[in-house]
């Protein structure tokens, strides 16, 4: 009897062995509202000095790394995607039960909500990544009609068919991306939209919020005072903003006034902030890698002028903090080399620190050509007639360059990086002609056959940052990939 109590034990512990596993590679992960909450729970205990609550308009607009760069705020951008109120509900139970902040802010977008029920996509963002309590069960409820409720009680309906999605993030930490390694919930937008202002000054009317919305709202404010927490309720700034929406924040704010809680819609305050969104929109509702700084910058003036918030800078526990910072800083001066259409301004930009710059001179072109020779000056290349590769790390380089053929790899992580300087026959003439190839995962970042190629990679993103050529067939010409196909 007891051998066979020991068989069935086993038996249990291997097969909850083997479906935790299974539903660590198939579960959704969603850096957005899922991945959020993951990472939350995650932060040591009590560190998390600033938390905000919110939808997109809050994870993609309030820069942590900035908050730390210029007042040493530990903050967590804690949220997921057209979050309902319920929901913003449902993360601050969560967030209250490891952290006790020294101030809450609640980004309120999405008090304008008027649906019932989230679509499929945004029930899951908002409630799959809680852990399993009565919270959950509650977020749940409020979330899905009653009649589809055992579609997202167990989650597994969700996600187990996903075998064709599966791909080799499933299956590394972090998802395979160092952005989550030290992650605190800001995702920046890189993208650039030119948007207009919409001036919402002359709007003083109140449209009512939804009865559902307004009852979590309450809540929300209700349950941080009771906690003794001190709040603040934001707007934060985007281009699409309309009447209907401002009238319906004009409500939230008379809200908060009951409770005596400070309201600030930063759409009234632009230009102070320095906002132009024909360069600082990343799309209709979010501010983009150059706006949310700008932003930020101002949120972080007004918080620090109502509240006392500890500046951890130099201190060894929030090391992580200082990591995510170093990231997003990175990861915008990345975007802002990727934007730059200036090629003197490009060529001042392409060797740093965390960069690994990559640099061809290809087929009749040589750095002695007086067109090019500015650049590559620029570049740190100073040989004289020479066609070749030049790889820069830091202050180190390696050449592969003159009459002799030579080869270079290197593997980073799980890139590889492969340089190639070798006699190849002409594509017309059959001639053997000297050829530069730089592979990076597969990739040839070789992008005009006379001129200068120049690839960038980023040791600290992992990520081939920019990839350009000096075309000398097209005037030396900027070439980018999808810019000028006619030169590639």
């Amino acid at each position: 009897m007891k051998k066979t109590l020991i068989r069935i034990g086993c038996f249990a512990a291997i097969l909850s062995l083997i479906l935790i596993l299974w539903n660590n590679v198939f579960k959704l992960k969603d850096g957005d509202g899922i991945y959020g909450m993951t990472t939350f729970y995650e932060q040591e205990k009590d560190t998390v000095d600033v938390l905000f609550l919110g939808s997109s308009h809050a994870f993609e607009n309030i820069n942590t790394g900035t908050l730390w760069d210029e007042y040493g705020m530990s903050s967590y951008v804690l949220g997921g995607a057209i979050q309902p109120m319920w929901n913003t509900y449902a993360y601050l139970k969560e967030a209250l039960k490891t952290q006790h902040p020294k101030l809450i802010v609640l980004e309120a977008y999405c008090t304008i909500l008027a649906d019932e029920y989230n679509d499929d996509g945004r029930i899951i963002l908002n409630n799959f990544g809680l852990h399993l309590s009565p919270n959950k069960v509650e977020a749940l409820m409020e979330s899905v009609p009653p009649e589809r409720w055992s579609e997202f009680f167990l989650e597994y309906t969700q996600y187990h068919s996903r075998y064709r999605e599966l791909s080799e993030s499933d299956f590394l930490p972090d998802q395979g991306n160092p952005l989550f390694r030290d992650w605190k919930g800001f995702a920046s937008n890189l993208n650039t939209e030119p948007l207009a202002y919409q001036d919402i000054t002359g709007v003083k009317e109140a449209d009512p919020l939804t009865e559902k919305t307004e009852t979590w709202y309450r809540k929300v404010i209700e349950l941080i005072l009771e906690k003794e927490i001190p709040l603040a309720v934001i707007i934060s700034p985007y281009p699409g903003i309309a009447e209907d929406e401002q009238r319906k924040f004009n409500t939230a704010e008379k809200i908060a006034a009951e409770y005596d809680v400070p309201f600030m819609n930063f759409n009234f305050h632009t230009k102070e902030i320095g906002l132009d969104y024909s360069v600082d929109a990343g799309d209709i509702s979010h501010l983009n890698y150059r706006g949310n700084p700008k932003y930020t910058r101002y949120l972080g003036d007004y918080l620090d002028g109502l509240f006392e918030i500890p500046d951890h800078r130099g201190d060894p526990k929030y090391a992580s903090w200082q990591r995510n910072a170093d990231f997003i800083r990175q990861m915008i001066s990345d975007q802002e080399m990727a934007d730059t259409e200036n090629p003197e301004a490009l060529f001042q930009r392409i060797r740093g620190d965390q960069l690994l710059t990559f640099v061809s001179v290809d087929g009749a072109c040589t750095t002695s050509d007086h067109e090019l020779k500015g650049y590559l000056e620029a570049a740190g290349i100073t040989e004289e007639g020479q066609n070749g590769i030049w790889a820069f790390e830091g202050d180190n380089c390696h050449t592969l360059a003159g009459p002799t053929e030579n080869e270079l790899y290197q593997s980073l992580s799980s890139h590889d990086i492969h340089l190639k300087r070798a006699l190849e026959p002409d594509e017309k003439t059959g001639e053997p002609v000297w050829k530069n190839s730089m592979v990076i995962d597969n990739t040839d970042y070789v992008r005009v056959k006379n001129g200068i190629n120049v690839v960038v990679f980023d040791r600290l993103t992992e990520k081939v940052v920019d990839s350009f050529g000096i075309n000398a067939e097209d005037g030396y010409s900027l070439v980018r990939k999808g810019k000028n196909r006619k030169s590639e």
